[in-house]
């Protein structure tokens, strides 16, 4: 514990060191943040570390799993948007491509996508930001997906890739849960940098991995899972600080390190984070509070699409990094900055208190997820 205090205390002087060396207004209040950041999770440390006890920690949780039958979209929001705990739905397996049961199979991939250009990282580089492109190859989809699929291309991984934009035949096949159509980033006037970034694909080899992370700008994340299993963990986002979190590279979401230093008690504060682990199988979906750290484990070779959004419950912290992600880089980000807090939203919209055995209520199309258009449809859809 010593140790990582000691570590925190040199990083807070660097990020000071940074604010008063930087010239530019902006790019200052930006690194002026990263340094207050530092600072929240440096007296975090101190103030556990002396209370500390000899009794172990009880942070490990499980995730619970509820039946979109039993779940109202509404009620998903208040019991587990609004506070922060992640949640499997199930019982979507049916609705989530146009193929329906055998959705599972992939034949609408292959067939609507099959022969666009992907983007594929090789040797888990999708891992390593600096050795994506130098470890990537454009393939078609189909071939990405038969390698990956008969175990012939470890290490391989189709990762993030914007259906909408990079694959938009796919566009009309795969259908986004209700649960996430209320997305205030889909709902503003002006186009914006993140307008068509989601839903977006990901097909990975068995036994790849994702870094332990913090998604951008805090925002909510969900993922409905096609096929095959991935190992889900998420730590809590007010626990951020247990997890020997670095801002040292200079931006607003931390490094951290690989999940397996917390298994094998590396990083001393760890047991302090509270932490879930689930396995998430095909026709599950998944909701990740916006700002909690997680890492993926893919089990076998695994089919999924997911997405980010923003609601009333992450706007202002969401408003908040936007704002000087945009002061630091730029036009693109200030603009997303722009379009969303202009808008004045409407938190009821699509809060529907109803529950339906017809799953087909459930989900919605790309086109009318896209625009922000599915908030406001009806919830019966016949």
């Amino acid at each position: 514990m010593e140790a990582e205090i000691a570590r925190l205390v040199d990083e807070l002087a660097y990020a000071r060191a940074a604010v008063e060396s930087e010239p530019d207004a902006g790019k200052r209040e930006y690194r002026e943040e990263i340094a207050r950041r530092v600072e929240a999770a440096l007296d975090k440390c101190r103030k556990i570390s002396e209370t500390v006890t000899t009794k172990a920690a009880t942070t490990r949780m499980a995730v619970r799993r509820v039946h979109a039958s039993t779940l109202s979209l509404a009620a998903f929001r208040r019991e587990y948007v609004a506070t922060d705990i992640p949640v499997v739905i199930t019982g979507l397996e049916d609705e989530l491509t146009e193929d329906g049961a055998d959705g599972e199979k992939c034949a609408w991939l292959l067939e609507r996508g099959g022969t666009k250009k992907v983007a594929v990282t090789r040797n888990d580089a999708h891992v390593k930001s600096e050795l994506s492109c130098a470890s990537a190859d454009v393939v078609d989809l189909s071939e990405h997906f038969h390698a990956v699929m008969r175990d012939e291309s470890p290490g391989s991984y189709l990762y993030d890739c914007s259906i909408p934009l990079k694959l938009p035949s796919l566009g009309e096949c795969v259908r986004i849960p209700r649960y996430f159509a209320h997305d205030f980033a889909q709902q503003t006037m002006r186009l914006h940098a993140f307008s068509r970034s989601w839903p977006s694909l990901f097909v990975a080899a068995k036994d790849t991995r994702s870094s332990l992370h913090v998604d951008q700008w805090q925002g909510h994340f969900f993922m409905a899972q096609v096929r095959g299993t991935k190992r889900w963990t998420v730590f809590h986002r007010d626990d951020t600080a247990y997890l020997q979190p670095s801002w040292r590279r200079g931006t607003l979401d931390p490094a951290l390190p690989a999940l397996s230093a917390f298994d094998d008690t590396r990083v001393a504060f760890a047991k302090y984070a509270r932490r879930w682990d689930v396995d998430l199988g095909p026709g599950e979906v998944l909701f990740v509070p916006g700002g909690a750290p997680h890492a993926v484990h893919n089990i076998d070779a695994t089919v999924a699409f997911a997405g980010n959004f923003v609601d009333e419950t992450n706007i202002d912290r969401a408003l908040f990094d936007m704002r000087l992600m945009g002061l630091n880089q730029g036009a693109a980000m200030m603009a997303t900055f722009d379009a969303l807090d202009e808008v004045e939203f409407d938190p009821t919209l699509g809060a529907f208190e109803d529950t339906t055995t017809n799953m087909r209520n459930l989900v919605v199309r790309c086109d009318e997820y896209i625009g922000g258009g599915a908030a406001a449809l009806p919830f019966t859809r016949g």
